[in-house]
């Protein structure tokens, strides 16, 4: 799509209400501003009936700050998906999709957590060469801090996601860091970190130019249409939140970011970058590599739309008796 249409060409060229209110954040490829935002109410307004309110968004003239635009994408996304709150989409797709549930961290009914855990412990408690271990590159030897990533690192001004900091502490102790495409290594391991920060909000920072300059390009990158399919994350995760896609719910894009990894029938686990490639290619695009900047960029945006939500690592099962059972891993982004 063309870069120099305007709002309002493509509100008049949207065909129901769903397409209007979310607009902003499915088909544009122009930054968001205070003024656009603003449109998008009036039109939604318009077509709903109801007056517009003009104080539910910011001035005109002020510039939409990362805050303000997860604030409006909630908005967006109940109007999409009346009665519901970011706490019911933390559970993801398996919200809108008969067979699917979610459990508590080492519930006994949680398809081998307990295992998975266990492996990413003892990764975590591996002593290296030098007598140190992963512990000792975070604060509280990890307690509480998966719940800050993605960070921006304004030293090298790229993203760090929680697997990063993984590599990067090994590096740093003279270790062999560990490939992100390896699930079966990285997602026992993520998963460990990041239980032991269970139930922590997502508290994750855009501070900064660089970082909002990393901030932006995610947004570019969840906007942007791809592939043989013309999908855009957008366009399942918020203008088609709450439906299904090939049996699989469509979960909206605020909370995706909280509970990953993931467990996938049969017990193996699938990180969260992962997932962005199984939608690259249902889209017909080729994926980015596990841990590039694009997909760096893409968690950092995402994860700062779930802010405030409780973080919960493998918290996603399914039924066994399921007929939907790949659901949770099959949804487009």
């Amino acid at each position: 799509m063309s870069n120099n249409r305007t709002l309002t060409s493509l509100i008049n060229d949207a065909n129901n209400f769903s397409c209007r209110v979310v607009i902003l954040f499915s088909m544009i490829l122009v930054p968001i501003t205070a003024a656009n935002m603003a449109d998008a109410a009036t039109a939604s307004a318009e077509i709903s009936g109801h007056a517009a309110t003009p104080q539910s968004t910011p001035s005109a003239t002020t510039p939409v700050s990362p805050e303000q635009e997860r604030l409006y994408l909630i908005q967006v996304l109940q109007k999409r998906i009346p009665g519901t709150n970011p706490n019911d989409w933390v559970v993801g797709g398996g919200a809108f999709e008969p067979g699917v549930q979610a459990t508590p961290l080492n519930a006994d009914n949680a398809t081998n957590s307990a295992d998975i855990l266990a492996i990413g412990k003892k990764l975590w408690d591996r002593k290296f060469v030098d007598g140190k271990s992963l512990a000792n590159c975070f604060p509280n030897g990890g307690k509480r801090v998966a719940a800050a990533y993605p960070q921006f690192d304004t030293a090298t001004k790229q993203v760090v996601t929680f697997e990063f900091a993984i590599n990067r502490c090994l590096q740093l102790h003279g270790e062999v860091p560990i490939d992100y495409a390896n699930a079966a290594v990285i997602g026992p391991l993520s998963a460990y970190g990041k239980s032991l920060a269970d139930g922590q909000k997502l508290a994750v920072r855009v501070a900064g130019q660089g970082a909002r300059d990393r901030y932006e390009a995610g947004r570019r990158w969840f906007q942007q249409r791809i592939g043989q399919k013309d999908f855009a994350c957008a366009s399942c995760h918020v203008l088609r939140a709450g439906e299904q896609f090939e049996r699989a719910g469509l979960a909206p894009a605020v909370g995706q970011a909280v509970t990953w990894p993931r467990i996938q029938p049969g017990g193996s686990i699938r990180t969260l970058q992962a997932q962005f490639q199984r939608c690259m290619l249902r889209s017909g695009a080729e994926p980015f590599a596990v841990g590039s900047d694009e997909f760096n960029n893409l968690e950092y945006y995402l994860a700062y739309m779930s802010n405030g939500l409780p973080l919960k690592p493998l918290a996603i099962t399914t039924s066994a008796a399921a007929p939907t059972a790949t659901a949770l891993t099959t949804t487009p982004k």
